[in-house]
C-alpha cells in the first residue's frame, strides 16, 4: 500500500477522482437550491382588439420586470427574451383609455412569482376616413422680375384615413409647391400634408393620393411705376362754405401695364366725390380710375377726407 501511494500516477488518478466527486456534489447541490430572480426589462406585447376598426395608439409602459423562481442553475440561464409578457385586448369594443392586466409565461423549469407593473394603461381609438379639399401653397418667391400667376392641379380632393382623434385635428390638406428662384412655368409632383391649425403635420393620418401633380404659371413681371393719387370732386359746398383741405390716404399707388402706357401716366384720379351743398367735412373710401392699358398692382380703395369750413 505504501508503495502504491509513492507512485505519482496513482496519486494523480486518485486526485482526479476526488475532484470529480466534489464537483458532482456541488453541482448536484446547486441544482437543488431554489431562488428568486428579477428579469427585465421584458418587452411587452399585446393581442390586438378583435374589432377591425379599432387600433392601439399607445401602451404605457411597454416593458415590465418579471420575478421568477426555480433552481439556481435554471434561472441563471434565463434571459428577458425567454419570457413572454403580454396584454390581451381582444375583448375591447370601443375607443377609450383602459387599464389592463399583464399576463406572463415563463420557461419550463421555472415558476412565475410576480410582474412589475402588473397593469398597464392602453389607449385605443377608432379608425375612420375623411374627405378634404387640397390647398396649393407656394413656397418661396420666383426669381427677381418674375411673378407667380397661377397654381393649379387636376386633383382637387384627398381621402384621409386614421384614428378619428387624429383625423379631427386635421385643419387642411396642403401641397407645398416650391417656386423659389424659378423664372419659368413648370409641372411637378408634390406631397400632400395633413396639417393642424398650428401648421404641423398630424401623425398617424394617411393621405390618398400621397402625391399630386401641380402646375405653376410663372411669367416675367410687367413694368411698374409709383404715381400720386388725386381726389376728383364734383359740385360745390353750400353758399358761405369753402373747401380748405383735401387729404388722400395712401397718397401714392403702384401701377402696372405696358411701358408706353405707364410712361404716359403721372397721377391717377378717384371717382368723383360729390360735395354739392355740403356744410361739413366729407370722408369716403372711393375706388381709383385707371387709364386704358393701366391697372393697380393692388386692388384697393383710397380714403379721401374733404375738409369744409365756413368762409371768412
Amino acid at each position: 500500500m505504501d508503495r502504491l501511494l509513492e507512485n505519482d500516477t496513482i496519486l494523480k488518478i486518485i486526485s482526479l477522482i476526488v475532484a470529480l466527486f466534489l464537483w458532482f456534489q456541488v453541482t448536484s447541490t446547486n441544482a437543488q437550491v431554489v431562488a428568486d430572480r428579477p428579469i427585465g426589462p421584458v418587452p411587452l406585447e399585446y393581442t390586438p382588439p378583435t374589432k377591425s376598426n379599432l387600433t392601439v395608439m399607445s401602451m404605457n409602459p411597454n416593458t415590465v420586470t418579471v420575478q421568477i423562481k426555480g433552481p439556481v442553475q435554471s434561472i441563471n440561464q434565463v434571459n428577458p427574451h425567454a419570457i413572454a409578457a403580454f396584454v390581451d385586448m381582444q375583448g375591447l369594443t370601443h375607443s377609450g383609455t383602459y387599464t389592463l392586466p399583464v399576463r406572463v409565461s415563463v420557461p419550463t423549469g421555472t415558476s412565475f412569482v410576480n410582474v412589475v407593473p402588473n397593469k398597464v394603461t392602453v389607449v385605443v381609438d377608432e379608425m375612420g376616413t375623411r374627405h378634404m379639399n387640397i390647398n396649393l401653397r407656394p413656397i418661396g418667391s420666383p426669381a427677381p422680375g418674375y411673378e407667380l400667376q397661377q397654381l393649379t392641379s387636376n386633383t382637387q380632393t384627398a381621402t384621409l384615413s386614421g384614428p378619428t382623434t387624429d383625423l379631427n385635428m386635421v385643419h387642411e390638406v396642403v401641397a407645398e409647391v416650391p417656386v423659389g428662384g424659378r423664372d419659368a412655368s413648370f409641372q411637378e409632383q408634390v406631397i400632400l400634408l395633413p396639417l393642424n391649425a398650428d401648421d404641423r403635420v398630424v401623425q398617424h393620418v394617411q393621405v390618398s393620393p400621397a402625391m399630386i401633380s401641380a402646375s405653376a404659371t410663372i411669367k416675367k413681371r410687367p413694368p411698374e411705376k409709383v404715381v400720386g393719387v388725386v381726389a376728383k370732386l364734383s359740385g360745390h359746398p353750400a353758399s358761405g362754405y369753402q373747401i380748405t383741405n383735401i387729404r388722400v390716404r395712401p397718397a401714392n399707388v403702384t401701377i402696372t401695364g405696358s411701358q408706353s402706357a405707364i410712361n404716359a401716366v403721372s397721377v391717377v384720379y378717384t371717382i368723383p366725390i360729390n360735395v354739392s351743398g355740403d356744410t361739413s367735412s366729407v370722408s369716403a373710401a372711393v375706388p381709383l380710375v385707371f387709364p386704358s392699358g393701366v391697372s393697380g398692382v393692388k386692388q384697393q380703395d383710397v380714403s379721401v377726407t374733404v375738409t369744409i369750413t365756413k368762409a371768412g
